[in-house]
């Protein structure tokens, strides 16, 4: 469960992958910045999803969470909106790597996710 939302998340880097918000974007720096709106949801989803567990505990019970869904629903309908703005994958990385450390967690999951995405790592 926790290594598909660390895949999902690495295909957000990977794949130009964020959410829609306020309506489509219109630059490569509009796709970055939801794409870090989609990592903040995420995290702050799987935070009130799973409380205080830590990574271990959340392994072992294997479950689904709904975030994960709605992070891959929304991930597929920016990748196509950065595809049609013809963004390449180099300049999103580049983008969302500076925004990177916007991102905030509260809880032991959260905050391994938030590094993990920091350090590149996923």
């Amino acid at each position: 469960m926790l290594k598909r939302t660390l895949i999902l998340l690495a295909l957000v880097l990977s794949l130009v992958l964020s959410a829609c918000g306020g309506g489509e974007p219109e630059t490569c720096e509009d796709i970055a910045d939801v794409t870090i709106d989609l990592m903040q949801d995420l995290i702050d989803d799987v935070e009130k999803e799973v409380g205080d567990m830590t990574v271990e505990e959340l392994n072992a019970t294997g479950g689904d969470l709904p975030s994960v869904e709605r992070f891959e629903e929304e991930a597929t309908k920016i990748n196509e909106r950065a595809l049609e703005l013809q963004c390449s994958q180099a300049t999103i990385e580049s983008l969302v790597a500076e925004r990177v450390n916007q991102l905030e967690a509260t809880t032991p999951i959260g905050q391994f996710m938030v590094e993990a995405i920091r350090s590149g790592g996923l």
